[in-house]
């Protein structure tokens, strides 16, 4: 769409510092409208620029009908608003909208924090100059992270960071990354642009683009940076669970996981209607940050809220039948990490299962705990005997040891690991018989089937342990 002259045309209300600085950019290849309601600051910047027959001048007030039926509205493809007034820049917007039913594109500079909703129902691209100053200060003294500003929504879901030597991802393949609500989109190496697969690595000094929610991306930029553990924030920010006077102990064994971890409250939903007003003293000097939320009629519903949770803590008692069918129906609809609370804390270890699809994930996640609870951790892993395993047993036995022994290299540590042979579930209960008050970390896949007829091994050490155990659901992130 061009002027008759042929030229674009771009209307710009305000004529203070950003609207000059639009001047000066954008007038040697656009038909520009300016319009301010100083006369004074119109004459002097019109003396500025009487050299330059791209720019015609306005005075008046750009919240008047009257000043915008003295424009010359025909082809404007862009208005802008750099008006500090957020109310003046609302009325520019329904006057474009409502009035002189304009199509055009508006972008408007909002000053004022909290009003970006009202001007949604006008279509309208928000520029917050405050934000994007104070994001480039923070990148050059960073130096190792960019938020980018300029592209996608500007609100921080699209940085780019700088791979540090002392990062502890560095050599880890995406795959085994396991993002949640997060992505890596590109990752630039030695000047080339490197489109991330599953196989990839991490390497030094590469700059990593990430996509995802601002908050988690925040919290794994120290993790990419600095090696710093975040859990449970690359899966969310708070804990959740059941509050009834029956699971008591389910709710303190939350309290204490949610303290000793990066979590920010407990979201306590109340279970069947309980009225949790008579137990406010308790739950005040139980936990230190929390929120009551609305009542569920069955735990496994915490499953299913979109809450920003990073792990739902589930009361389970065992009966044979009844705990198989409801376990099964938590482990299939299980979408973040969960713990099928036992009652048996504080933990005194963490037993890590490598009985599982992603082994230097599961390892990764209990390290990380480990490190926030400032407890020891050992790992397992169940393999039938050597006389009945086949190549594809001894491949995983094998993968297994080099992940523990990478694990080593990368935190400078021995670490406890037992290969227990014989039947996985069988010899991982029996391990873990006199340990009830150690913790245990499993992962699964959610896409393998859970029967009777199939050995799921996490499933059944879960069913079957006296132990708590934090499980973690598993899908392919990256092809």
């Amino acid at each position: 769409m061009v002027s008759e002259g042929g030229k674009r045309k771009i209307a710009i209300f305000g004529l203070g510092f950003f609207g000059r600085k639009l001047l000066e950019k954008l007038s040697k290849n656009w038909e520009i409208i300016s319009v301010d309601i100083s006369e004074n600051t119109v004459r002097e910047i019109e003396e500025r620029f009487k050299e330059n027959k791209n720019i015609s001048f306005v005075v008046g007030d750009a919240s008047s009908i009257l000043t915008w039926k003295k424009l010359d509205l025909q082809n404007v493809k862009y208005i802008v608003s750099t008006i500090r007034d957020t109310d003046v820049s609302l009325e520019i917007c329904r006057i474009a909208r409502e009035v002189f039913n304009l199509d055009s594109s508006i972008m408007v500079m909002l000053f004022e924090e909290n009003r970006e909703e009202e001007f949604e129902k006008f279509q309208t691209s928000i520029i917050k100059p405050a934000e994007i100053i104070t994001n480039a200060i923070v990148s050059k003294i960073e130096k190792n992270y960019t938020i980018a500003t300029n592209i996608g929504l500007g609100k921080g879901e699209i940085i780019e960071v700088h791979i540090l030597a002392r990062s502890h991802l560095i050599d880890r393949k995406l795959k085994y990354l396991r993002p949640s609500k997060w992505r890596i989109a590109a990752i630039y190496r030695d000047g080339e642009l490197i489109i991330p697969t599953g196989e990839e690595r991490i390497k030094v000094g590469d700059k990593v683009v990430l996509i995802g929610d601002p908050v988690v991306l925040e919290n794994l930029v120290s993790i990419l940076l600095k090696g710093i553990p975040q859990f449970p924030l690359q899966f969310g920010a708070d804990f959740a669970t059941v509050y009834h006077p029956k699971y008591r102990k389910t709710f303190e064994e939350a309290a204490y996981f949610k303290r000793n971890t990066k979590a920010h409250k407990l979201q306590i939903y109340p279970y069947k209607g309980y009225d949790v007003r008579k137990d406010f003293d308790y739950i005040k000097e139980t936990v230190d940050s929390f929120e009551i939320k609305n009542k569920v009629n069955d735990y496994t519903e915490l499953l299913k809220v979109e809450e920003n949770i990073g792990v739902t803590v589930i009361p389970f008692v065992k009966n044979p039948i009844f705990s198989w069918f409801k376990l099964k129906k938590i482990f299939e609809n299980g979408e973040r990490p969960f713990l099928i609370s036992r009652g048996r804390f504080p933990y005194k270890e963490l037993i890590i299962s490598l009985n599982c699809p992603d082994p230097a994930f599961t390892l990764e996640i209990g390290i990380e705990i480990s490190r926030l609870m400032k407890i020891p951790f050992e790992v397992v892993y169940g393999i039938m005997p050597a006389e009945l395993r086949g190549i594809e047993e001894e491949e995983e036995l094998k993968e297994r040891n080099n992940i523990v022994s990478d694990f080593e290299h990368i935190y400078k540590t021995g670490i406890k690991y037992t290969v227990l042979e014989g039947n996985p579930v069988k010899e991982t209960l029996k391990y873990i018989k006199d340990k009830p008050d150690h913790l245990l970390i499993v992962s699964y896949d959610k896409k393998e089937d859970i029967s009777i007829l199939n050995p799921n091994v996490p499933f059944y050490i879960t069913k079957e342990s006296s132990s708590s155990v934090l499980c973690i659901p598993l899908e392919e992130t990256y092809e």
